[in-house]
């Protein structure tokens, strides 16, 4: 029998591109996904955004049940977001008489209060709009650089592994053991691919998940390279640096500041709210509270790591996120 090849794919690509946003539900998305490669890769290349629209509709099949599953899971976060002023508590209330339905709505929308702004921050880091200057290589831009960067990607990459790792965080300011580095290297690895994290002395990538078909098919290429240099920009580090003001001074302590500002940016998605206005107001008590603990910590009792194996790390307790993820990109450069 003769192989015969599906119509849709003599469609023209910026064709092809539209079709996931007009599924209905992340059934028919995985559907498409498993048709072929060609559709394979188109799915791999949706936004996060197109993603929670299709979990949203997919709801009485996957979070069941519905809607009562991702609101449970949300609300905590929309009852703090509603005490931030009067607008957003009013907000609130008008939803809450659609019944559980207006709540979830609103739970779906304010989401992007949030997402939107941090994606936006990240595209003046190293998307779109950080290429988009006149003469970038020639002065446009003073941290010019080959970065292929998706920021809706790069967002929810660094809000992950600040959700993840912060019990650890909290666990090492207790005199607690958290996750080790080697766990939060495996997820930097595996997690946030990247086509130039490969072995080098005292590190070492598996050949497996993104990985199984080889470097050179492992896309995307740059995700652990473009968040590096947007955790190293100007442009990230100023609204973040704005934000620890309203919670106290720099540590004179480079190691103590450097626990500070990991800190403050691993607090998930959520986190993401300080960087618009008055959103750091319901972070405050969160905030301070942290670093009283990161001022009594004993910096005499942080185990230092090898520099010739771990490159830029200082310790093995903390996670820091620039640290770490220099540590697996470093062997572009070896």
């Amino acid at each position: 029998m003769a192989h015969t090849t599906s119509p849709l794919l003599a469609l023209p690509t910026e064709i092809l591109l539209l079709l996931p946003h007009h599924l209905a539900n992340l059934e028919d998305f995985k559907e498409l996904s498993s048709t072929c490669r060609v559709f394979w890769e188109i799915c791999r290349s949706v936004s996060p955004n197109s993603i929670l629209r299709l979990a949203a509709a997919s709801s009485r099949v996957f979070f069941r049940p519905d809607p009562y599953f991702l609101v449970a899971a949300t609300a905590k976060q929309i009852g703090y977001w509603a005490l931030q002023n009067e607008n957003n508590a009013v907000r609130l209330r008008q939803s809450l008489k659609h019944g559980i339905a207006g709540l979830f709505d609103l739970l779906h929308r304010s989401r992007f209060i949030i997402i939107n702004p941090g994606i936006d921050l990240i595209d003046r880091c190293a998307g779109k709009q950080w290429y988009d200057v006149e003469d970038f290589w020639n002065g446009g831009r003073s941290d010019a650089a080959t970065v292929d960067c998706e920021p809706e990607r790069a967002l929810f990459q660094i809000a992950i592994y600040g959700s993840l790792f912060h019990a650890t965080l909290e666990a090492n300011l207790e005199g607690r053991k958290g996750l080790d580095l080697a766990t939060r290297l495996d997820f930097i690895k595996y997690s946030i691919p990247d086509g130039y994290c490969h072995d080098y002395r005292g590190f070492h990538v598996e050949e497996t998940g993104p990985y199984s078909n080889g470097r050179a098919n492992n896309e995307p290429q740059m995700d652990q390279y473009s968040i590096r240099h947007i955790l190293k920009s100007r442009t990230w580090r100023t609204p973040w640096k704005q934000a620890r003001k309203q919670f106290g001074p720099g540590f004179g302590d480079h190691r103590r500041q450097k626990i500070w500002v990991s800190a403050v940016h691993m607090q998930g998605l959520e986190g993401f709210e300080m960087l618009i206005p008055d959103g750091a107001q319901r972070w405050r008590g969160h905030l301070h509270k942290l670093r009283e603990k990161i001022e009594r910590i004993d910096t005499n009792r942080l185990r230092s790591a090898e520099k010739d194996e771990f490159g830029e790390i200082d310790w093995l307790e903390f996670p820091i996120l620039e640290d770490e993820i220099y540590c697996c990109v470093r062997g572009m450069w070896k």
